[in-house]
Protein backbone atom coordinates (compact mmCIF):
# COMPACT_ATOMS: atom_id res chain seq x y z
CA UNK A 1 0.00 0.00 0.00
CA UNK A 2 2.46 2.59 0.42
CA UNK A 3 4.00 2.18 -3.08
CA UNK A 4 0.66 2.93 -4.20
CA UNK A 5 0.19 6.41 -6.23
CA UNK A 6 -3.10 6.35 -7.29
CA UNK A 7 -4.11 7.28 -11.37
CA UNK A 8 -5.56 10.17 -10.43
CA UNK A 9 -6.42 11.30 -14.36
CA UNK A 10 -7.79 8.25 -14.63
CA UNK A 11 -10.39 8.81 -11.91
CA UNK A 12 -10.76 12.09 -13.22
CA UNK A 13 -11.65 10.57 -16.56
CA UNK A 14 -13.89 7.89 -15.33
CA UNK A 15 -16.09 10.28 -12.95
CA UNK A 16 -16.37 13.00 -15.81
CA UNK A 17 -14.58 15.82 -14.34
CA UNK A 18 -13.12 18.82 -15.93
CA UNK A 19 -13.03 21.56 -13.86
CA UNK A 20 -10.26 23.19 -12.02
CA UNK A 21 -8.02 20.67 -9.54
CA UNK A 22 -8.57 22.59 -6.28
CA UNK A 23 -9.11 21.93 -3.00
CA UNK A 24 -12.40 23.94 -3.08
CA UNK A 25 -15.90 23.66 -2.16
CA UNK A 26 -16.82 23.93 -5.35
CA UNK A 27 -14.75 20.76 -6.70
CA UNK A 28 -15.59 18.65 -3.71
CA UNK A 29 -19.56 18.77 -4.49
CA UNK A 30 -18.76 18.04 -7.93
CA UNK A 31 -16.97 15.05 -7.09
CA UNK A 32 -19.54 14.02 -4.81
CA UNK A 33 -22.11 13.90 -7.14
CA UNK A 34 -20.11 13.32 -10.43
CA UNK A 35 -19.05 9.98 -8.69
CA UNK A 36 -21.92 8.72 -7.49
CA UNK A 37 -23.25 9.12 -10.94
CA UNK A 38 -20.53 7.35 -12.84
CA UNK A 39 -19.18 4.64 -10.33
CA UNK A 40 -22.36 2.76 -8.95
CA UNK A 41 -22.76 1.06 -5.58
CA UNK A 42 -22.85 -1.94 -5.76
CA UNK A 43 -22.37 -5.77 -3.95
CA UNK A 44 -22.08 -8.38 -6.86
CA UNK A 45 -18.81 -9.69 -4.99
CA UNK A 46 -19.91 -10.22 -1.54
CA UNK A 47 -23.28 -11.82 -3.27
CA UNK A 48 -21.46 -14.12 -4.68
CA UNK A 49 -19.14 -15.63 -2.81
CA UNK A 50 -16.52 -13.86 -4.04
CA UNK A 51 -13.78 -11.67 -1.73
CA UNK A 52 -13.82 -8.01 -1.55
CA UNK A 53 -10.66 -7.46 -1.65
CA UNK A 54 -10.00 -3.47 -0.69
CA UNK A 55 -6.14 -2.69 -1.00
CA UNK A 56 -5.87 0.54 -3.24
CA UNK A 57 -4.68 -1.09 -6.75
CA UNK A 58 -7.65 -3.53 -6.43
CA UNK A 59 -10.25 -1.15 -6.07
CA UNK A 60 -8.38 1.06 -8.96
CA UNK A 61 -7.87 -1.84 -11.49
CA UNK A 62 -11.78 -2.51 -10.32
CA UNK A 63 -13.45 0.43 -10.75
CA UNK A 64 -11.36 2.14 -13.34
CA UNK A 65 -10.22 -0.63 -15.77
CA UNK A 66 -12.49 -3.32 -15.38
CA UNK A 67 -16.39 -1.14 -15.13
CA UNK A 68 -17.35 -2.35 -11.58
CA UNK A 69 -18.25 -0.02 -8.97
CA UNK A 70 -18.17 -1.24 -4.99
CA UNK A 71 -19.30 -0.39 -1.68
CA UNK A 72 -17.60 2.09 0.93
CA UNK A 73 -14.87 0.34 1.69
CA UNK A 74 -13.83 0.40 -1.61
CA UNK A 75 -15.54 3.58 -2.56
CA UNK A 76 -14.75 6.04 0.25
CA UNK A 77 -11.09 4.55 0.45
CA UNK A 78 -10.81 5.48 -3.20
CA UNK A 79 -12.18 8.88 -3.21
CA UNK A 80 -10.21 10.08 0.07
CA UNK A 81 -6.68 8.91 -1.77
CA UNK A 82 -8.29 11.31 -4.50
CA UNK A 83 -9.10 13.77 -2.35
CA UNK A 84 -5.71 13.78 -0.77
CA UNK A 85 -4.06 13.92 -4.51
CA UNK A 86 -6.01 17.21 -5.00
CA UNK A 87 -4.91 18.73 -1.58
CA UNK A 88 -7.95 18.00 0.66
CA UNK A 89 -7.68 17.07 4.31
CA UNK A 90 -9.59 13.96 4.63
CA UNK A 91 -10.37 11.90 7.88
CA UNK A 92 -12.10 8.58 7.89
CA UNK A 93 -15.04 8.11 9.91
CA UNK A 94 -16.74 4.74 11.27
CA UNK A 95 -20.18 4.90 11.11
CA UNK A 96 -23.26 2.70 12.21
CA UNK A 97 -26.30 2.20 10.15
CA UNK A 98 -29.43 3.67 11.08
CA UNK A 99 -31.48 3.31 7.56
CA UNK A 100 -34.20 0.85 7.47
CA UNK A 101 -33.31 -0.10 11.58
CA UNK A 102 -35.54 -0.25 14.57
CA UNK A 103 -35.09 3.03 16.56
CA UNK A 104 -33.77 0.41 19.71
CA UNK A 105 -31.39 -1.58 17.95
CA UNK A 106 -28.03 -0.52 18.21
CA UNK A 107 -26.20 -1.41 15.02
CA UNK A 108 -22.48 -2.52 14.50
CA UNK A 109 -19.84 0.62 13.32
CA UNK A 110 -19.62 -1.17 9.71
CA UNK A 111 -19.92 1.87 7.62
CA UNK A 112 -16.84 3.74 6.36
CA UNK A 113 -17.51 7.76 5.65
CA UNK A 114 -15.23 10.35 5.74
CA UNK A 115 -15.12 14.45 6.54
CA UNK A 116 -13.17 16.53 4.10
CA UNK A 117 -12.00 20.27 5.06
CA UNK A 118 -13.17 22.81 2.23
CA UNK A 119 -12.47 26.50 2.78
CA UNK A 120 -12.26 26.43 6.17
CA UNK A 121 -15.24 23.84 7.44
CA UNK A 122 -15.15 20.46 7.51
CA UNK A 123 -17.95 18.56 5.39
CA UNK A 124 -19.40 14.90 5.27
CA UNK A 125 -18.81 13.58 1.83
CA UNK A 126 -20.01 9.95 1.27
CA UNK A 127 -19.92 8.65 -2.49
CA UNK A 128 -21.34 4.88 -1.30
CA UNK A 129 -23.75 4.08 1.28
CA UNK A 130 -26.11 2.84 -1.68
CA UNK A 131 -30.00 3.92 -1.87
CA UNK A 132 -29.69 7.39 0.49
CA UNK A 133 -26.14 8.46 -0.40
CA UNK A 134 -26.21 12.27 0.07
CA UNK A 135 -24.95 13.39 -3.42
CA UNK A 136 -23.52 16.90 -2.20
CA UNK A 137 -21.16 17.75 0.70
CA UNK A 138 -22.74 18.15 4.31
CA UNK A 139 -21.80 20.83 6.45
CA UNK A 140 -20.81 19.66 10.16
CA UNK A 141 -20.81 22.52 12.32
CA UNK A 142 -24.83 22.97 11.90
CA UNK A 143 -28.18 21.15 12.00
CA UNK A 144 -29.83 23.04 9.86
CA UNK A 145 -31.11 21.26 7.09
CA UNK A 146 -29.09 21.32 3.69
CA UNK A 147 -30.37 20.50 0.24
CA UNK A 148 -28.65 18.30 -2.21
CA UNK A 149 -29.35 17.63 -5.88
CA UNK A 150 -31.92 14.52 -4.65
CA UNK A 151 -33.33 15.03 -1.17
CA UNK A 152 -32.55 17.25 2.02
CA UNK A 153 -30.15 16.34 4.83
CA UNK A 154 -29.44 17.32 8.11
CA UNK A 155 -27.21 16.66 10.68
CA UNK A 156 -27.73 16.35 14.33
CA UNK A 157 -25.38 15.90 17.57
CA UNK A 158 -26.90 13.44 19.62
CA UNK A 159 -24.91 12.57 22.79
CA UNK A 160 -21.21 11.82 21.46
CA UNK A 161 -22.49 11.15 17.95
CA UNK A 162 -23.25 13.09 14.44
CA UNK A 163 -26.92 12.02 13.59
CA UNK A 164 -27.14 12.22 9.76
CA UNK A 165 -31.38 12.24 8.80
CA UNK A 166 -32.74 12.40 5.30
CA UNK A 167 -36.24 14.43 4.92
CA UNK A 168 -38.57 12.04 2.64
CA UNK A 169 -41.71 14.29 2.47
CA UNK A 170 -42.43 15.74 5.79
CA UNK A 171 -41.08 12.99 7.55
CA UNK A 172 -37.04 12.75 8.69
CA UNK A 173 -35.71 9.63 8.98
CA UNK A 174 -32.01 8.21 10.43
CA UNK A 175 -29.87 7.39 7.63
CA UNK A 176 -26.31 6.36 10.05
CA UNK A 177 -24.60 8.36 13.41
CA UNK A 178 -20.96 8.88 12.92
CA UNK A 179 -18.23 8.64 16.14
CA UNK A 180 -16.37 11.93 16.13
CA UNK A 181 -12.69 9.60 16.50
CA UNK A 182 -10.94 9.72 13.06
CA UNK A 183 -9.81 5.99 11.77
CA UNK A 184 -7.19 4.71 9.44
CA UNK A 185 -7.55 2.52 6.56
CA UNK A 186 -6.71 -0.18 8.43
CA UNK A 187 -9.08 -0.17 11.16
CA UNK A 188 -11.73 -1.32 8.34
CA UNK A 189 -10.26 -4.65 7.44
CA UNK A 190 -12.42 -6.05 10.00
CA UNK A 191 -15.64 -4.26 9.03
CA UNK A 192 -15.25 -5.16 5.87
CA UNK A 193 -14.48 -8.90 6.32
CA UNK A 194 -17.64 -9.20 8.67
CA UNK A 195 -19.76 -7.27 5.95
CA UNK A 196 -18.86 -9.39 3.01
CA UNK A 197 -18.67 -12.60 4.48
CA UNK A 198 -21.28 -12.94 7.79
CA UNK A 199 -24.22 -14.83 6.38
CA UNK A 200 -26.30 -12.54 8.17
CA UNK A 201 -25.25 -9.33 6.50
CA UNK A 202 -27.28 -7.83 3.98
CA UNK A 203 -24.68 -7.98 1.32
CA UNK A 204 -24.60 -11.47 1.45
CA UNK A 205 -27.80 -12.06 1.59
CA UNK A 206 -29.11 -9.64 -1.27
CA UNK A 207 -28.01 -8.11 -4.60
CA UNK A 208 -28.15 -4.05 -3.65
CA UNK A 209 -27.70 -1.69 -6.25
CA UNK A 210 -27.76 1.82 -6.62
CA UNK A 211 -26.91 4.79 -9.12
CA UNK A 212 -28.06 8.21 -9.28
CA UNK A 213 -29.12 9.82 -12.58
CA UNK A 214 -29.17 13.70 -12.21
CA UNK A 215 -33.22 13.49 -11.62
CA UNK A 216 -33.56 10.62 -9.31
CA UNK A 217 -31.96 7.76 -7.61
CA UNK A 218 -31.96 4.04 -9.19
CA UNK A 219 -32.14 1.13 -6.58
CA UNK A 220 -32.01 -2.63 -7.21
CA UNK A 221 -32.76 -4.55 -4.46
CA UNK A 222 -32.60 -8.58 -5.87
CA UNK A 223 -34.91 -8.54 -8.26
CA UNK A 224 -37.19 -5.21 -7.35
CA UNK A 225 -36.30 -1.75 -9.54
CA UNK A 226 -36.95 1.07 -7.71
CA UNK A 227 -37.15 5.02 -9.16
CA UNK A 228 -37.03 7.21 -6.11
CA UNK A 229 -38.14 10.62 -7.38
CA UNK A 230 -36.79 13.89 -5.34
CA UNK A 231 -40.09 14.32 -3.96
CA UNK A 232 -39.63 10.86 -2.36
CA UNK A 233 -42.07 9.52 -4.14
CA UNK A 234 -40.99 5.73 -5.15
CA UNK A 235 -42.10 3.87 -8.13
CA UNK A 236 -41.28 0.12 -8.10
CA UNK A 237 -41.71 -2.83 -10.45
CA UNK A 238 -39.77 -6.29 -10.35
CA UNK A 239 -37.67 -7.73 -13.05
CA UNK A 240 -38.82 -10.75 -14.47
CA UNK A 241 -35.96 -13.38 -15.79
CA UNK A 242 -32.11 -13.61 -15.55
CA UNK A 243 -31.84 -11.79 -18.92
CA UNK A 244 -33.40 -8.34 -18.47
CA UNK A 245 -31.84 -8.44 -15.08
CA UNK A 246 -28.43 -8.53 -16.59
CA UNK A 247 -29.28 -6.08 -18.78
CA UNK A 248 -30.82 -3.92 -15.99
CA UNK A 249 -27.64 -4.07 -14.24
CA UNK A 250 -25.36 -3.25 -17.44
CA UNK A 251 -27.78 -0.62 -18.86
CA UNK A 252 -29.36 0.92 -16.03
CA UNK A 253 -26.00 0.68 -13.04
CA UNK A 254 -23.23 0.78 -16.12
CA UNK A 255 -21.82 -2.32 -14.46
CA UNK A 256 -19.67 -4.84 -16.55
CA UNK A 257 -20.81 -8.00 -15.38
CA UNK A 258 -17.73 -10.18 -14.94
CA UNK A 259 -17.33 -13.75 -16.86
CA UNK A 260 -18.11 -15.92 -13.73
CA UNK A 261 -19.71 -18.99 -13.06
CA UNK A 262 -20.29 -17.76 -9.11
CA UNK A 263 -21.77 -14.39 -10.79
CA UNK A 264 -23.48 -16.24 -12.85
CA UNK A 265 -25.24 -18.77 -10.25
CA UNK A 266 -25.77 -16.13 -7.63
CA UNK A 267 -28.23 -13.80 -10.49
CA UNK A 268 -29.74 -16.95 -11.40
CA UNK A 269 -30.38 -17.96 -8.09
CA UNK A 270 -32.74 -14.92 -7.47
CA UNK A 271 -35.38 -16.07 -9.63
CA UNK A 272 -35.33 -20.38 -8.13
CA UNK A 273 -36.63 -18.09 -4.63
CA UNK A 274 -38.78 -15.49 -5.39
CA UNK A 275 -39.20 -15.16 -1.87
CA UNK A 276 -35.96 -13.92 -0.89
CA UNK A 277 -36.48 -10.70 -3.33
Amino acid sequence: MTDFRIDLDGYLTRIGFDGKRAPTLETLSRIVLLHQMAIPFENLNSFSGLPVVIDPATIENRTLREGRGGYCHEQNQYLRLALMALGFAVKLRMARVRWMQPPDVTPPRAHMSMVVKAEGAWYLSDVAFGAMTPTAPLRLDTAEPQATPHQIYRIRPQEDSLHLEVKLGEEWRPVYSIDEVDFHPVDFEAANWFVSTNPGSDFVKSLILARPTADRRQILNNTTLSIRDPDGSVRRRTIADPGELRATITDMFGIRLPDNRMVDRALEGLFHNRGGS
